[in-house]
């Protein structure tokens, strides 16, 4: 985390002419490319049997939501843009899986990106876009950056029992296909707003179970319990959706 942060103060600092050696750009890429949310969904271990047409409905869902993720890394725009808005997002999206930042927060920043990358496609679009909005754009990145690492817990803060990135990654990737379904159509507003019960009642017994900052056995297959629960209730909205 705090090597991608550095990273990309060099990206931001090349925009406005400092230059940056192609091994800098290389290592950036290489620290956006791990462990997306499709990784983190295929370890949950629990999900029922559909028969095939419903596959062939959830798989159309999984490859448009896998396009509407690699559009968040800031495909589509120049490099040096794409690999910043890579980092960022991949930046708090890391930061709630491992526990460092709370998902209310996250979801917060994330909605900020989400903002902040339509603007700057918008721009791109332009016939004669204003080089000035692309460095005011990249100082945008940089301040949310710095302000993500300044609200980050360190990592020694944070108590072995209190992890879970499953349930965390969870959240991280039922947040996003909300985020789909809304700006690119993909689910109606009655299936969007169940889903939203569903990530609210997950949430809701995270923070029970972790409200003392410690994860007991019975109190962590509880929460699994839920997980389990929401991941099916989840299958059963997708599979209304087309």
């Amino acid at each position: 985390m705090k090597r991608s942060i550095r990273i990309f103060l060099f990206v931001a600092l090349f925009v406005v002419s400092i230059s940056v050696s192609r091994a800098d750009f290389d290592a950036l890429a290489g620290q956006t490319q791990r462990n997306t949310l499709h990784d983190l969904l295929g370890r949950v271990t629990y999900i029922p049997v559909p028969p095939q047409k419903d596959l062939v409905k959830l798989s159309r869902i999984q490859e448009e939501l896998l396009v509407f993720e690699r559009r968040m890394n800031g495909e589509g725009l120049p490099p040096v843009f794409e690999k910043a808005f890579s980092v960022f997002y991949c930046a708090v999206r890391d930061a709630i899986v491992e526990e460092r930042i709370d998902d209310a927060y996250g979801q917060d920043l994330l909605s900020v990106h989400r903002q902040l990358l339509e603007r700057t496609h918008l721009w791109q679009a332009q016939r004669n876009p204003d080089p000035e909005f692309g460095k005011e754009m990249l100082r945008n990145l940089l301040h949310f950056v710095r302000e993500l690492d300044a609200n980050s817990r360190k990592e020694s803060e944070i108590s072995y029992s209190e992890k879970t990135p499953l349930i965390n990654g969870y959240q991280v990737w039922l947040g996003e296909l909300i985020a789909w379904g809304c700006e690119c159509n993909g689910l109606n507003a009655g299936l969007v707003s169940r889903l939203r019960v569903q990530a609210r009642n997950l949430e809701h017994f995270e923070e029970i179970y972790k409200r003392d900052g410690h994860l007991c056995p019975n109190e962590r297959d509880h929460l699994h319990k839920q997980l389990l629960r929401v991941s099916e209730e989840t299958f059963k909205i997708l599979r209304r959706t087309y």
